[in-house]
């Protein structure tokens, strides 16, 4: 007689289990939802989530002594004795890059955690329980609106208090948009240790929405820098001194180049497909610091299908470029002679001599004999192909004519999206607002900041808490840079009004490009501008946007109070926008010495985190707070968790 678990017994959905089991019941599967939700007609999708620390190169089993392992051709094997695994024990494994022994942060013993899969308007439950025995974490659902729920948004003393450790805590949130998105921790860099999951909420049935959604001509996979040696702690401090290395992975597995051609052949993430179909890749970029350029070995072209979640025209290209926090829909077809190629990200960057990054994955023909360990990819060579390559979403304006590259960007892609309406941002009321994300400053201080506003944290749950959160920033001014905990009020009368953001890239501090997310809100991207390039792709001295469209009034390019240079443009009448179906984003790349300007409407109140994306930048201060309708925002649960310091004041105490 077979006994089960209980907990599996419950998965079956025969019997109920307590919180503590089902935790337990997927740290054993690596699974993360009930199996009785989460489907199309159930109302809701619960999951849970166990957030620990782990090792690489290490398989630890259940119950059973701890095994080192080692690479060897493709596999991973016992260091000890050189034995294989079964192959689907092996692909449990967190290996990283293989480079020696190196603590992650996993979600359900994964690394990346489990993807969760939601129905457009479900109510998602995900119950998360700390077991990091030093660190404090949250977890924020990327490109999730969080209407009615902002204190499920995850971010750290801004709508919640850390999940502290051996504490746990329950997200209740509606499933919309739908499309690809993902979760990811809001708390210092924990991002960067491996702290996030696919989130994929599928539409609901009957729309005009590009097809593949779901089943298996669907992949998924989630783009992430490594830096084998250093933690995330580590890993900020060297940022901050420009010292900062890395390997690629895709799906948690990557080859670590030891020089522009020698990799360490470790076991890649494996997408199955058969001759002449159609496959759906949803592209994750979870990295910390760098764009990646993905492109697919033998197949040309691709066709980019979505951003962000949100549909557009389809677009044929040769590759394209991923921001972190960006997603990027692409289908791919099966055409090309049965083998073995690689699903390529290189990051994009100017390598010195006998260096390569990248992240790779296997895609393999089902017919045919695997390479488990095939050769670096041959680099596409467009300019002598004759054919001109279109590469989508690059942070410039153009690549060296002698590339025979072509850049698309948001200015040429249109919404195809059901759920778009571009009409609700038409409005003779526009109010309009400018943000600079840089680094300006002098004298060896040039922290990322938001109009010169070096962000500081709250010490408390500011959501919950609005009256104890210091928003004073007097010491800010055109020429100066401060720290403060930085925030813009909207919409205080709640009434829906239209906002258009001018967000820059200017000035003096204008020397990465920067991918800003909004919480709270998707956006429609109304125009992007790019600083002035020549014909071998570098910037023009003094060629940027603040010599152009726009004006900054301080003597020092802080720019920290950007106007249009053109006063007929002011309040939303900039003449060059996109009325044509513009694309819906979460998530949008500012390009050094450029604007982009995004349009939505007011109508969510919350306390919204506005940010850069990357990871190190954002820690150093490039964020702020958008105070929305303050006065209509909902309540927060009853017994909802609150924090804040401790100053003892010993008046009154007997041994005073």
């Amino acid at each position: 007689m077979v006994i089960f678990p209980v907990a599996y017994v419950a998965q079956q959905g025969i019997s109920q289990t307590t919180e503590k089991e089902w935790y337990e019941y997927f740290m054993k599967t690596g699974e993360a939802c009930k199996s009785n939700t989460c489907r199309l007609g159930d109302s809701t999708c619960e999951c849970y989530l166990t957030i620990e620390h782990a090792l690489t190169m290490i398989y630890t089993g259940q119950g059973k002594q701890a095994v080192h392992l080692k690479i060897e051709k493709g596999k991973a094997v016992r260091s000890d004795n050189g034995k294989e695994f079964e192959r689907s024990l092996e692909e449990t494994f967190i290996l990283a890059d293989g480079y020696k022994s190196r603590i992650v942060i996993a979600v359900n013993g994964r690394f990346p955690g489990p993807t969760i899969t939601a129905r457009e308007n479900q109510e998602v439950i995900v119950h998360v329980r700390n077991l990091m025995h030093t660190d404090s974490t949250t977890i924020h659902w990327h490109g999730l609106h969080q209407k009615r729920s902002p204190w499920s948004d995850g971010v750290a003393f801004v709508t919640q208090c850390p999940i502290l450790p051996g504490q746990s805590y329950t997200y209740k949130f509606n499933a919309k948009p739908f499309g690809t998105s993902f979760y990811h921790a809001h708390i210092g860099d924990q991002r960067s240790m491996g702290l996030y999951g696919p989130l994929i909420i599928i539409p609901t049935p009957g729309q005009k929405v590009v097809m593949p959604q779901e089943g298996d001509k669907v992949f998924v996979a989630i783009i992430q820098d490594w830096n084998h040696n250093d933690d995330a702690d580590t890993s900020y401090q060297k940022m901050l001194f420009g010292d900062f290395d890395s390997s690629g992975l895709i799906n948690g597995r990557g080859r670590f180049y030891s020089s522009s051609t020698f990799h360490n052949d470790v076991p890649l993430e494996r997408f199955e497909v058969e001759k002449n179909e159609d496959y759906r890749f949803r592209v994750i970029s979870a990295a910390t610091l760098y764009p990646f350029r993905v492109f697919v070995e033998g197949h040309r072209p691709i066709y980019i299908l979505a951003s962000d979640g949100f549909e557009i025209e389809k677009k044929e290209v040769e590759s394209f470029i991923i921001h972190p926090g960006e997603r990027i829909d692409f289908l791919l077809n099966a055409d090309s002679k049965i083998g073995t190629y690689l699903l390529v990200a290189e990051t994009l960057e100017v390598y010195s001599e006998n260096e390569y990054h990248a992240a790779e994955a296997i895609i393999h023909y089902k017919t045919a004999d695997i390479q488990l360990t095939p050769q670096k990819v041959t680099p596409h060579t467009c300019e002598s192909s004759g054919i001109t390559c279109r590469v989508f979403n690059c942070p410039f304006n153009q690549y060296p004519s002698k590339e025979n590259r072509i850049c698309v960007n948001f200015n040429n892609v249109t919404s195809n999206d059901p759920n778009s309406n571009p009409d609700e941002i038409k409005s003779d009321e526009v109010v309009e607002m400018f943000f600079n994300f840089a680094f300006p400053g002098e004298n060896g201080y040039t922290p990322g900041s938001v109009n010169g506003h070096q962000f500081l944290p709250p010490t408390i749950a500011a959501y919950a808490q609005p009256d104890l959160v210091d928003y004073t920033c007097d010491a800010c001014n055109a020429s100066t840079i401060c720290e403060c905990t930085y925030a813009v009020t909207i919409d205080k009368d709640n009434k829906d009004k239209v906002y258009q953001f001018v967000i820059t890239n200017i000035g003096g501090g204008a020397n990465w490009s920067h991918p800003v997310h909004l919480h709270g809100h998707s956006f429609y991207v109304m125009k992007m501008a790019f600083a002035t390039y020549d014909s071998d792709g570098q910037l023009v001295p003094n060629g940027g946007q603040d010599t152009i469209d726009i004006i900054c009034p301080d003597s020092k390019k802080f720019c920290s109070d950007a106007k249009w240079r053109n006063e007929s443009w002011t309040n939303g009448k900039h003449p060059d926008l996109n009325w044509h179906n513009p694309p819906q984003k979460d998530t949008i790349i500012i390009p050094s010495g450029g604007y982009v300007i995004i349009r939505f409407k007011a109508d969510n109140p919350g306390v919204w985190f506005f940010h850069c994306h990357i990871d190190l930048h954002n820690t150093n201060g490039m964020g702020m707070i958008i105070n929305e309708s303050p006065n209509s925002q909902p309540k927060v649960p009853n017994n909802f968790p609150k924090c804040n310091s401790f100053e003892n004041d010993v008046e009154g105490h007997p041994w005073k």
